[in-house]
């Protein structure tokens, strides 16, 4: 027999009974309910326990419809203060995925992407090179009904996901979050982590095919499977951690080529420049590039390799994941020679005689 029903049964059986409950029963029942149901000059002698099967029927209804109703799009912008994002997610232009995949403890739902010119308030440094950008909207959570952790639990900087685009036909190492200009921004209500990711726009390649990629590590390597045959992107179904992968329904007439090919071009052009001004950096003694530099006291952890050699480090919206012999010479002591710096940061990493590995970030004072 079904639940529902099962459920049906009961009710018949209970609205059938000829069996009056007692005077005691029905004043607890009626308690329970409160003045907001006296108000509504309920009959209290005459309230049965079929009543209060009903009433608790719909209670859960409630319960249940709470818990699965997500933000849209145009209200998560406004929670991030991007009226113009919000204004272009009501557009033509948006296009609507709620797409839902189960990943180990996870729930993830791409919501919908829509992409333009200066249709968000804040502007990208990208912007003045590439001007159209893509961004799409995500809610993530936890699969047994546990909250998100917010900002203000212990455990906010130790979940942190990594939203990122690909491109069919393109390795993913080549085109994402990091090469295509990314950024990101995100917030938990009512125990639900909504995400935004913006780039540079990727409707240029729609005529090639499209992807939206939900890690909890830049592993994309291990992660995911790329086919140099048919340029498909695949997950990695024996891939321990998070690894998201959704087909983005996009119209392949919005795609264009030639200017796909021009973009392709001008990042390959800027990745060579980058190249060069980092093996100039790195001519750069570390305790003078660390000379102006503020330490950032909370950002200082001790990290134990694994048993495969690789290193985690987790401090606000860096996450790293390195393998220790890239970062230190045998039997090296002091400074790694590898460091990572954005346009604020500066996060170097130091082993002692014993072997300990300490990773701090600096700030800079620009």
């Amino acid at each position: 027999m079904k639940d529902f029903e099962k459920l049906d049964k009961m009710l018949w059986q209970v609205l059938s009974s000829d069996n009056e409950p007692d005077d005691s029963l029905n004043r607890k029942i009626i308690n329970k309910i409160g003045e907001r149901s006296r108000r509504k000059g309920i009959n209290k002698r005459r309230l049965s326990v079929s009543a209060m099967v009903v009433i608790l029927i719909v209670a859960t209804s409630i319960s249940a419809f709470a818990a699965w109703k997500l933000l849209t799009p145009k209200e998560i912008a406004e929670n991030l203060g991007d009226n113009g994002l919000a204004l272009a997610f009501e557009g033509e232009g948006a296009v609507s995925i709620d797409q839902t995949q189960t990943i180990g403890d996870y729930k993830i739902t791409l919501m919908g992407i829509v992409s333009g010119k200066e249709i968000s308030d804040f502007k990208h440094s990208a912007e003045e090179i590439f001007p159209n950008r893509t961004y799409s909207v995500l809610a993530i959570s936890k699969v047994d009904g546990t909250p998100m952790p917010d900002s203000r639990d212990p455990l906010y900087d130790e979940i942190s996901f990594l939203v990122s685009p690909f491109i069919k036909g393109h390795h993913p190492k080549d085109l994402n979050i990091f090469t295509m200009n990314g950024g990101a921004s995100w917030f938990v209500k009512d125990g639900i982590m909504y995400r935004t990711m913006e780039c540079d726009d990727i409707e240029v390649f729609a005529d090639r095919g499209l992807y939206i990629a939900v890690m909890d590590n830049f592993d994309i390597t291990n992660a995911y499977k790329f086919n140099a045959e048919t340029g498909e992107i695949s997950r990695n179904t024996d891939y321990e951690g998070i690894n998201a992968l959704f087909d983005l329904p996009i119209d392949p007439s919005k795609g264009n080529y030639e200017e796909a090919e021009k973009y392709i071009q001008t990042l390959l052009r800027n990745q060579e420049t980058s190249d060069e001004e980092s093996m100039n950096e790195e001519l750069i003694d570390i305790e003078a590039l660390l000379k102006d530099a503020v330490l950032i006291p909370e950002s200082v952890q001790k990290v134990v390799p694994d048993k495969e050699g690789m290193i985690n480090y987790y401090f606000a919206e860096h996450k790293l994941k390195a393998d220790i012999n890239s970062l230190f010479e045998e039997g090296q002591v002091g400074f790694s020679d590898s460091r990572f710096m954005d346009d604020d940061n500066i996060l170097v990493f130091s082993r002692d005689a014993d072997g300990v590995i300490t990773v701090m970030t600096y700030r800079k004072n620009n």
